[in-house]
């Protein structure tokens, strides 16, 4: 059996033959890739909607965010949980709705209830924050490359880019969205250029790391709010995810759509990359996860 409700979280785990979903109906599910079957279910843990997923980059782990206001962490291998959850919001709050490891495996950042913080993998202590988000923001948080920053949904269309050991405010606003939720963020490997999408309109907007400039006018397309994106390996190429039922593909570079673009049944709810870049995952509302080559969709 496989989600009941929506796909909110979606990683590949390290070997590339598996991955890892998270719905609304508070389970994860581990799947292999290439019999397309469940390997296992995990039902135990969250109470609520499931919010977010992500995985360690040195696949040890991985970790789920709820709307029950937990942490939890998962062995990166067995889908077995590892220690106790850690209690980040109470139930009556938003819960976690954002994830990120830091390069090194060793921090793991949430988002909910208009905070950021920052905590130790092994140990469970907060180690930064909490972070304010000035506008009420909740949808995404991510570090960059080196770990050394992490920007965060600021709410009303803005992000916020914070030191994430000091927590000190490098980009208090940026703000190319309308007044909406940033919903994505992603910084490209060579950190130069912050990446971001919007809730409401579908713009993306790409930003420079040095000046905290926007770069060009935002990217348009979609028809109604992305929901998620991931960015290709080399930073080239940025997938999205929308709720008008597509996943479309953009040329960072030239700051175009590329021409083809894959069209679902549902809204396409969340993304993710193989670490080889040969497969892309897609989770949808309607519950249920597709896995595409790459190469046969560049083709295509």
């Amino acid at each position: 059996e496989g989600h009941t409700w929506a796909v909110d979280g979606l990683a590949f785990l390290s070997d590339g033959r598996r991955i890892v979903s998270g719905s609304w109906d508070q389970s994860l599910i581990i799947w292999d890739v290439i019999a397309g079957e469940v390997e296992k279910k995990l039902t135990v843990g969250h109470t609520r909607d499931i919010r977010s997923v992500a995985m360690a980059p040195n696949g040890s782990v991985f970790a789920s965010g709820s709307e029950d206001g937990t942490l939890r962490l998962w062995d990166g291998s067995t889908g077995n949980e590892v220690g106790e959850p850690i209690d980040i919001h109470s139930r009556d709050s938003q819960g976690v709705w954002g994830l990120a490891f830091s390069p090194d495996s060793q921090r793991v950042a949430t988002i909910g209830n208009h905070t950021v913080q920052i905590w130790d993998v092994l140990t469970r202590a907060l180690l930064t924050g909490p972070l304010h988000v000035p506008g009420g923001g909740d949808y995404t948080v991510a570090f960059s490359h080196d770990g050394s920053r992490i920007a965060a949904d600021a709410g009303g269309g803005g992000i916020r880019v914070w030191h994430s050991v000091t927590g000190e405010v490098i980009f208090d606003f940026l703000k190319g969205h309308i007044n909406a939720a940033v919903t994505w963020s992603g910084f490209t490997p060579d950190e130069k250029q912050l990446v971001t999408a919007c809730k409401l309109g579908g713009t993306i907007c790409r930003w420079d790391m040095e000046s905290g400039a926007l770069i060009g006018k935002p990217l348009t397309g979609h028809s109604k709010s992305i929901l998620d994106g991931v960015l290709s390996h080399d930073g080239n190429t940025l997938v999205t995810a929308s709720q008008d039922q597509t996943v479309r593909f953009w040329d960072l570079k030239t700051g175009n759509q590329k021409s083809h673009f894959l069209q679902h049944q549902s809204f396409a709810h969340c993304v993710a990359l193989s670490r080889d870049g040969s497969l892309l995952a897609i989770g949808c509302f309607d519950g249920k996860v597709y896995i595409w080559d790459m190469k046969a969709i560049k083709a295509g």
